[in-house]
């Protein structure tokens, strides 16, 4: 059940999420951070916040129902509601483009796939299917910002990786990772004996057990942002839509973890969460890394800009739990 500072009584349950409460004094802001705010204030997790096309509400997962359901909510924390009721788990909404759908994951077909709804949760439709195999999945989709193409996780090829959908040409493809760029075939390093460490250079690409998560388009289309563990370790990459030209933004132990990373609307800016288990901010080239958080309570799920690249949702486990806070940028 939610526990909040502004709700409303539906049935024999408490739903909603605070009317926006202030960071407590004590909360230390990161240097590029001139406030924050915590949106919902839950007995249970609230989680993926993404924020509308117009700026004006979020999408988000959550357990306030005692399932996994997609909710939205005013930017100020009010008037939240439901948009899907199903017994099986609906998660990691992405609002698309043009404002009119919802992309979201869900095991309502028994396996999580991905499916689409209108933006009130009517007309929900399936955009993958589990093949070739019974347990084959596919999660965590993006839009790129024309909203044609949506990029995902599956694990269709036998581990996990990027795949592309086109929605208008009705055909997906896999992302082959591992053409051109420091990790390119060119440069592909014969497989050493032991574990992922014992390997000599940190460029050094582990093709064949590597696995790829939380890919994201840059907002120009030509790029894709993705967490891997190519290197042995987990850490942040970027390459061109066919997965060549690839190259590792950070090598820091600090920012491995599969740290799951959001573009800002302008493709100058990236943000991230380190294995502190806090947000950071650095330029689309790696460079002016930054923290943005400090306390070591960011929960392990995506961040998402506003559409005008001033405020950061995110979730942390601050107040006791998983909710969504939002701090807005200097």
């Amino acid at each position: 059940m939610r526990k909040l500072m502004g709700f409303v009584m539906t049935g024999a349950l408490l739903i909603g999420v605070s009317a926006i409460a202030a960071a407590p004094p004590e909360l230390k802001l990161g240097p590029l951070v001139a406030s924050e705010v915590q949106l919902t204030t839950s007995e249970e997790m609230d989680y993926t916040p993404s924020f509308s096309p117009d700026g004006k509400q979020m999408v988000f997962t959550s357990y306030a129902t005692g399932n996994e359901e997609i909710w939205v909510m005013d930017l100020d924390g009010t008037n939240a509601r439901s948009l899907t009721n199903d017994p099986k788990g609906d998660w990691s909404p992405a609002w698309s483009p043009a404002g009119k759908t919802i992309v979201f994951t869900s095991s309502r077909a028994g396996v999580n796939q991905l499916w689409l709804m209108d933006v009130d949760g009517s007309n929900p439709r399936p955009l993958t299917q589990a093949d070739p195999l019974p347990t084959t999945w596919s999660r965590d989709p993006s839009w790129n910002r024309q909203g044609t193409m949506i990029i995902f996780t599956s694990n269709r090829t036998g581990k996990d990786e990027n795949w592309i959908m086109d929605l208008a040409a009705k055909k997906q493809w896999l992302q082959a990772i591992g053409s051109g760029g420091p990790c390119g075939s060119e440069n592909r390093p014969p497989m050493p004996p032991g574990p992922a460490q014992s390997l000599a250079k940190p460029v050094d690409c582990l093709f064949d057990m590597a696995e790829h998560w939380h890919p994201s388009f840059s907002p120009d289309g030509k790029r894709v942002l993705f967490s891997s563990n190519l290197s042995g370790e987990w850490g942040l990459w970027l390459s061109d839509l066919q997965g060549k030209n690839l190259v590792r933004l950070v090598a820091d132990k600090r920012f491995d973890n599969n740290p799951a990373a959001s573009w800002s609307p302008d493709g100058k800016r990236i943000v991230f969460r380190t294995a502190e288990s806090n947000l950071w901010i650095m330029n689309s080239d790696g460079s002016a890394l930054s923290p943005l958080t400090v306390d070591g309570m960011v929960d392990g799920w995506r961040s998402s800009f506003s559409p005008d690249g001033t405020k950061i949702a995110y979730t942390s486990l601050r107040s006791g739990n998983s909710d969504i806070w939002v701090m807005t940028l200097k």
